[in-house]
C-alpha cells in the first residue's frame, strides 16, 4: 500500500545529478563573472550596450542580481528560485535585445542562459508540471 507521500516523491534517472551540478556550476560561474563586470563597470563595450539601450543607470542593479543568482543555484534550498529568477531576468535581456536589432547578436546568450536555467529547474525535480 503507498501513502500520499511516496506517490508525490520524484524517481531521480541515472546521471540525473551529474548534468543538475554541471549545469549548476556553469551557470553560477557564469553569472557571477558577468555579474561582476555590470557591477563593477569596468568593460568598456559593456558600459556602451547599456549606455546605448538606456539601462546604464540599471546595470549595477542588474550585476548585483546576477551574482545573488550564481550564489543561489549553489545552495540546494534556493536554487529552485534563483534559477527562475534568472530565467526571468534574461527573459527580460532578451526582450530588450529583441527590440534593439542592433544588439540582436547577443540575444544567443541570453536564450542559452535561459535555457540553462530551464534545465536546472527541470532536473532540479522540485518544479515540475503535472
Amino acid at each position: 500500500m503507498t501513502t500520499q507521500a511516496q506517490t508525490n516523491q520524484v524517481v531521480a534517472r541515472p546521471g540525473t545529478s551529474l548534468i543538475l551540478r554541471i549545469l549548476t556550476g556553469l551557470l553560477s560561474v557564469w553569472m557571477f563573472a558577468i555579474g561582476i563586470f555590470k557591477l563593477i563597470g569596468t568593460e568598456p563595450a559593456l558600459v556602451e550596450t547599456f549606455r546605448a539601450m538606456h539601462y546604464l543607470s540599471i546595470m549595477p542593479f542588474i550585476g548585483l542580481l546576477e551574482i545573488a543568482g550564481g550564489i543561489g543555484l549553489l545552495l540546494p534550498r534556493f536554487r529552485m528560485w534563483a534559477a527562475l529568477g534568472l530565467w526571468l531576468l534574461f527573459f527580460g535581456g532578451l526582450a530588450s535585445h529583441l527590440a534593439s536589432a542592433t544588439y540582436l547578436p547577443m540575444s544567443p546568450l541570453s536564450v542559452a542562459a535561459m535555457l540553462m536555467a530551464t534545465c536546472i529547474l527541470y532536473y532540479d525535480g522540485r518544479f515540475r508540471i503535472r
